[in-house]
């Protein structure tokens, strides 16, 4: 309080009676002038309550006359500097007036004498009544000293405290006497005693006190509650009651004092009570005030005192002219939360008096057990979002209040399609459709699709792998590093398409992606990402590709049917991957029926019970994942006819999967010829052919005779078809005579026989043998001297070519057109431009080997200014040799110039440590196609104008080779040579008629 009113700009209130006490008589008039710079108010022992120190208060209360006083409190002038005046008035004064005259500045809470306050003490003289205190107890502590309030009307009194013989005079050194508050004793000395009283002789005439009862009491102080504890609210009318209670030490004697505003006036009721326990005193205080107004609004303290200690509690007391009722949002009108939070609370601030009632209502329906301002949703899910709107009524003051909160529930994305990462098998060159179906709330804009290599990811650390231990076990991804974005450009199996939309799928919209693939061709892992604001999800997809249908599959050689007696191999194929354990079963006819001979189903898991196990031999596939369990049935009978299974067990999910084939063995039975061989006549050097059909699929053995010798194939003589058909070619008079064809097989053998006759004679033949073989010695000859004469024609060194001389190369054969280029100059002086300078834009186009980007040159043509170019680079992943390509085209360029017609070059980047870049002249026009077919409906035959089109080297080249294949008397180096001898002509119209292509393309 000092260091607050010390920041006053103020001087303290003034008195007319300066000394520090006043003495009057009794039955005088007392005036006191109080003047000041603020207004100014008066206390008085008895009176106004003493702003003064408790326990003055305390003392000089207990003096006060139960009569009221003849006091008066009036207005007075003021003066220029302290324009503030206040008079107290005490007509007819009494002892009982003795005490403190505070005057006070009225509106300043701090009372501090000198400050804002002033004071006087006044001795009200009575020579019959020297003594001014009431009897009342005196409470003794575990202090040293004590205070025996004996208050006196005359300050010059030799006073003695006296009980039952007992003298204690004043000494000055344990005992001391103020004639404002008392005598000052040692609390030892008057312990034991009953009672204790002051006495004084005045003319020889003794005045004693009243008595003062010794009371031993405790003086700590446990604990102090002011009820009710929280502010208490109120309407203008109505009764505020306070309670102060306090636990103090047993037998304490404790003194409340309340402070609130308005204490002036009076208009509260006190009233104590005290309990004595066992153990310690409960003792408390009641303020009632009546009929509260809004001026008894603000802070009520009290305050508990002992002579060793103090106690406050403060509450707040709130007065309202009339009931209201005001709601707002503390968060504003949107409260997101997340699926799966423990909770969420929708708050609103509400002020209301009286307390209102609360209503809580979702989308129109009311909440029951709801009756709190403050509404809180535990474990909250999607189904908990929209709209929350809380009533509040005021049934007696008909007031009603609204207010709407909109919950939104985010949802995490979700991937139904999720599973275990388990590999799923995709048949080799089959078109696949991969889906990721996401629901979320907000919906996800976007589903990633991500690939990379069938290959194991890096090993995990241990931290990884404790934070992975904590995740659900379908939620676990490998922690690859190696992903990378689907796209058409690198993907390893073709990308069709990647679609994304959105459809209504049970009562929901979900977002849906699919990956589409052309063609399965290399295992891979796929993985779909979805993502919102609140959470993401991502599904692995192990895209294992095999050439085995389902993952394993049975094949039967030669067939599934085969005939008895022949070799049958059944192989179960498998992919090593997926499955292991193969294993080859016979079923058991007896035991594939029950007792009442039903048919039993087949059943992998326990295959074995009504199974014949068999042996084979497991071999696994070169360059591939498949294993194969190959059983081999040679000679195979008719009693081995039946249904064989192969059981494959999966790696992962340890689950048995069987597949079964039946094996129908046909009975052999005796060959049957389609038909009898005939007899032949033929002509020497004619060719026959004879046939000897088989009835049905399986083949005997053939065996054909002449003579009763066996044929075999020879110069000239073929067997075909499975030794069906005997070709005989220029036939000659020794191969005449009888033919046998024989079919045999383990049931028996059937024949067909016929003759062949043979007419002419073998003069004829040996002509025509003599005129193949002098044709041929002749064309052998002319062959050999047309190698000679090329040998001795005489090839230049490449080291004799000179790059000026370039142009006048006749034949591309002398040195190729491609090695032409590598002995032309690069001039890097000239033509070489630094990358820096250079900031590339977006893609114009691809060509062969390379790609064309827009790009801006700064000082591109030896100034300041930026131009736009076009600059020719490789793609990533670019062979030595289309860097070579590009290099020659560079070079061409610089050899040709520049030329109207053509596009011409402007620089080049070659130096390493970058990437070989061909800067040359941007078109603005674009494609000549695209801009044709733009032009088309605006095209007019009698327009002066048009841009000029400008055509690339590559274009001219491939003009020149189109025109040679055209020309065959015109070699490359010749139409280049020409192409060269035109690059300084002025652009000429394009001509109609037989004009070469690379003319047309040059002018």
């Amino acid at each position: 309080s000092t260091d607050l009113v010390s920041s006053y700009s103020m001087t303290p209130p003034t008195l007319s009676i300066t000394e520090e006490e006043h003495v009057i008589n009794a039955k005088d008039t007392l005036t006191i002038t109080c003047r000041g710079q603020h207004p100014l108010e008066w206390s008085w022992p008895g009176g106004k309550v003493d702003p003064a120190g408790k326990e003055e208060t305390e003392l000089v209360a207990s003096a006060a006359p139960s009569s009221g006083w003849a006091i008066r409190e009036e207005d007075c002038e003021g003066t220029g500097t302290k324009p503030y005046c206040k008079v107290l008035v005490l007509r007819e004064a009494q002892a009982n007036h003795t005490g403190h005259y505070r005057c006070y500045y009225k509106y300043i809470d701090a009372k501090i004498e000198g400050t804002t306050a002033a004071s006087t003490y006044v001795f009200v003289r009575d020579f019959e009544q020297p003594f001014i205190n009431k009897p009342e107890t005196l409470l003794i502590s575990k202090k040293e000293h004590t205070w025996v309030p004996c208050l006196v009307s005359i300050p010059d009194l030799n006073v003695t405290l006296t009980s039952q013989n007992v003298f204690i005079h004043p000494d000055g050194k344990s005992t001391f006497w103020d004639n404002k508050k008392g005598m000052q004793v040692p609390t030892d000395s008057i312990r034991d005693l009953l009672y204790v009283q002051c006495e004084t002789v005045i003319d020889k005439k003794v005045f004693k006190s009243n008595f003062f009862l010794i009371h031993i009491a405790g003086s700590k102080l446990y604990d102090i509650q002011l009820y009710p504890k929280k502010a208490m609210e109120l309407l203008v009318g109505e009764k505020l009651v306070l309670n102060c209670t306090v636990w103090a030490e047993f037998n304490s004697g404790v003194h409340f004092q309340w402070t609130y505003p308005g204490k002036q006036t009076q208009r509260a009721v006190i009233e104590s009570e005290r309990w004595s326990q066992q153990t310690h005193t409960e003792l408390s205080s009641t303020l009632t005030l009546h009929n509260v107004s809004q001026q008894d609004l603000g802070k009520y303290t009290c305050t508990a005192t002992t002579d060793a200690q103090m106690l406050e509690e403060s509450t707040d007391v709130i007065v309202h002219e009339k009931p209201f009722i005001t709601v707002e949002w503390r968060k504003g009108p949107v409260i997101e939360a997340t699926a799966g939070d423990e909770a969420v609370k929708l708050p609103v601030k509400v002020v209301a008096y009286p307390p209102p009632d609360f209503q809580w209502y979702k989308d129109g329906k009311l909440i029951p057990k709801q009756s709190q301002s403050s509404m809180q949703i535990k474990d909250v899910s999607e189904q908990h979002a929209g709209t929350y709107t809380l009533v509040l009524r005021n049934r007696l003051a008909g007031l009603e209040k609204h207010i709407s909160l909109q919950l939104i529930v985010n949802v995490p994305p979700r991937i139904h399609e999720k599973e275990a990462s388990s590999p799923s098998i995709y048949s080799k060159r089959s078109p696949q459709a991969l889906t990721c179906t996401v629901y979320g709330i907000p919906a996800p804009e976007v589903i990633q699709w991500q690939w990379r290599p069938w290959m194991p990811c890096r090993m995990f650390s241990r931290r990884s792998l404790h934070r992975a231990a904590r995740r659900h076990q379908r939620d676990r991804m490998p922690e690859c590093k190696d992903w990378k974005d689907v796209s058409r450009q690198d993907a390893v199996n073709p990308i069709e398409s990647i679609d994304t939309w959105v459809e209504f799928v049970e009562g929901r919209n979900k977002t849906v992606s699919k990956l589409a693939i052309q063609e399965a061709n290399v295992s891979a892992m796929y993985k779909c990402i979805a993502s919102n604001k609140v959470g993401r999800d991502e599904r692995l997809i192990y895209f294992y590709v095999t050439t085995i249908p389902d993952g394993f599959e049975i094949e039967s050689q030669p067939s599934e049917e085969p005939i008895e007696g022949q070799d049958l191999q059944l192989s179960c194929n498998a992919d090593n991957y997926t499955y292991e354990n193969l294993q080859w079963y016979r079923l058991n006819l007896s035991k594939l029926h029950d007792e009442e001979g039903n048919p039993l189903v087949l059943d992998c898991k326990n295959v074995h019970h009504y199974a014949t196990k068999m042996q084979g031999e497991l071999r696994f596939q070169p360059n591939s994942n498949d294993a194969t369990l190959l059983l081999s049935i040679p000679n195979i009978s008719l009693d081995e006819e039946g249904d064989y299974v192969c059981e494959v067990q999966n790696r992962k999910t340890r689950e048995k999967h069987c597949h079964k084939k039946y094996i129908s063995v046909q009975a052999l039975e005796i060959p049957r010829l389609k038909q009898n061989l005939t007899d032949i006549w033929v002509n020497v050097s004619d060719s026959i052919e004879m046939r000897c059909k088989v009835d049905g699929n399986h083949i005997p053995e053939i065996s054909w005779y002449k003579d009763e010798k066996l044929v075999e194939e020879v110069s000239g003589i073929d067997l075909a078809d499975s030794n069906q058909r005997l070709s005989i070619q220029r036939v000659r008079e020794e191969d005449a005579g009888l033919y046998l064809c024989s079919v045999c097989n383990a049931k028996g053998c059937v024949n067909s026989s016929a003759s062949v006759s043979v007419e002419g004679s073998d003069d004829r033949t040996n002509v025509e043998i003599v005129i193949l073989i002098g044709t041929g010695v002749i064309a052998v000859f002319f062959w050999i001297l047309l190698i000679l004469i090329f040998c001795n024609i005489k090839r230049p060194a490449h080291a004799d070519i000179k790059t000026g001389y370039l142009s006048i190369i006749m034949d591309p054969g002398e040195v190729p057109l491609e090695e032409q280029c590598e002995y032309l100059p690069y001039d890097s002086s000239k033509w070489e431009f630094p990358r820096d300078r250079l900031r590339l834009g977006k893609v114009l186009g691809h060509g062969a080997f390379g790609k064309v980007v827009e790009a801006s040159a700064f000082g591109i043509n030896k100034s300041n200014s930026c131009e736009t170019v076009a600059v020719k680079m490789l793609k990533e992943g670019a062979t030595a040799s289309e860097h070579k390509a590009l290099m020659s085209e560079l070079k061409i360029l610089i050899h040709i110039g520049n030329h109207l017609n053509v596009v011409n070059l402007l620089g080049a980047c070659t130096k390493p440590n970058g990437p070989l870049m061909v800067i040359v002249e941007f078109c603005k026009y674009g494609n000549l196609s695209n801009y044709l077919r733009t032009k088309r409906e605006g095209f007019s035959p009698y327009r002066e104008k048009s841009p000029r089109l400008r055509i690339q080297v590559q274009s001219i080249v491939e003009a020149v080779r189109a025109d040679r294949r055209s020309r065959s008397g015109t070699s490359d180096s010749a139409i280049f040579h020409r192409l060269l001898m035109h690059k300084s002509r002025p652009a000429l119209p394009i001509q109609e008629g037989n004009t070469p292509p690379w003319q047309q393309l040059l002018t």
